[in-house]
């Protein structure tokens, strides 16, 4: 009986070889015998139909999406993305449901997370997912459909008060009180203010444009574009505040002490000394929410609020403005029960 002949290519080394093209890629499968070949060409099929392990398309994701990130946001956004991997280990990501996605953010609302961190967890699923339906790892976006929990706790935001907001004002001359007082006036960004220069200073049109922002490596700054295009805008050089900016500058209106960018170390040292000197613990972003206070008691719209602040959504202005009519509202009914006692 003759001996049967190889169906596929034998090399010199002795090894059966088969050559097929995958997604337009050449891919050698090779074995001692025919049966070993084919044995790799089906598990290579099955291999493919599966597709890749979660944990690495977020890897994949995670080296593109994390060096744009500021600081702070890469923060929050490596806590959700640890999550997330630890949670689908071993899973690959076509197997991966809505009602999986949809059970970790309810295992963190059953754990008390705040609802910003499980809003934070879904956005960084959701980026993910869009990821992998992009670049046709899978066919639909698993995380899309799937919602926030109701009723986790918010942390509210903490308004400064009429007399934090008087100390700021009164304290414009100090050596580090300019930029509190321009963040108060303008709703600027703690990285906006500290990129702006004045050529982006139109005194005769009496309008601030903000076109860039600083961002911190470690302690290293530099520059990057709004994230959205609403943080691109002009914003009103009030009156009061061109009274106290120094004319016929150029560069950087808040520079560091080497005139280029300020450090992250040198920024925080400087903040800290303001605050102990005027004896108020304020925050940069409290004096954003001061801004967005002063929109609202001068009776601006939402919308125009929305544009001068930079946000990207009309809800997170609503949300803001919500807060401070709750806020006056408490206010104004504890100077009635004051008054009511002597009326």
């Amino acid at each position: 009986m003759a001996k049967k002949q190889p169906k596929y290519t034998v090399r010199s080394d002795g090894l059966h070889e088969a050559i097929r093209v995958v997604n337009g890629k050449r891919i050698a499968f090779r074995g001692h015998t025919d049966t070993e070949v084919e044995r790799k060409m089906i598990e290579y099929k099955k291999k493919l139909e599966r597709g890749p392990l979660f944990k690495d398309v977020a890897e994949a994701w995670k080296e593109e999406h994390f060096p744009t990130l500021s600081p702070g946001t890469l923060r929050s956004y490596t806590a959700a993305y640890n999550r997330a991997v630890d949670r689908f280990v071993g899973m690959y990501i076509k197997e991966i449901t809505a009602t999986d996605n949809d059970a970790l953010l309810q295992s963190m609302a059953k754990q008390k997370f705040a609802r910003k961190t499980v809003a934070n967890q879904r956005i960084v699923l959701n980026l993910i997912f869009r990821s992998a339906v992009l670049d046709g790892t899978i066919r639909y976006n698993p995380c899309a459909e799937v919602k926030v929990p109701k009723g986790l706790k918010t942390t509210p935001r903490q308004l400064p008060s009429d007399e934090e907001l008087e100390v700021v004002k009164n304290y414009q001359n100090d050596p580090d009180g300019l930029l509190p007082y321009f963040i108060l006036y303008t709703g600027c960004r703690r990285g906006e203010a500290l990129a702006l220069t004045y050529k982006d200073i139109d005194r005769k049109k009496k309008i601030i444009t903000i076109n860039k922002s600083v961002t911190y490596v470690g302690q290293q700054p530099s520059l990057k574009e709004p994230k959205t295009a609403a943080g691109t805008r002009e914003i009103i050089l009030l009156d009061k505040l061109a009274e106290v900016l120094p004319k016929h500058r150029i560069g950087l209106v808040f520079p560091g002490k080497s005139g280029e960018l300020m450090h992250q170390s040198e920024y925080e040292r400087k903040w800290k000394r303001w605050q102990d000197r005027v004896g108020v613990t304020l925050t940069a972003h409290q004096l954003r929410h001061g801004y967005a206070t002063m929109l609202f008691e001068a009776g601006l719209p939402e919308r125009d609020a929305m544009e001068l602040l930079g946000h990207a959504d009309l809800a997170t202005t609503q949300n803001i403005y919500t807060h401070i009519r709750r806020s006056r509202k408490e206010k104004t009914a504890a100077l009635l029960n004051q008054a009511a006692e002597t009326f």
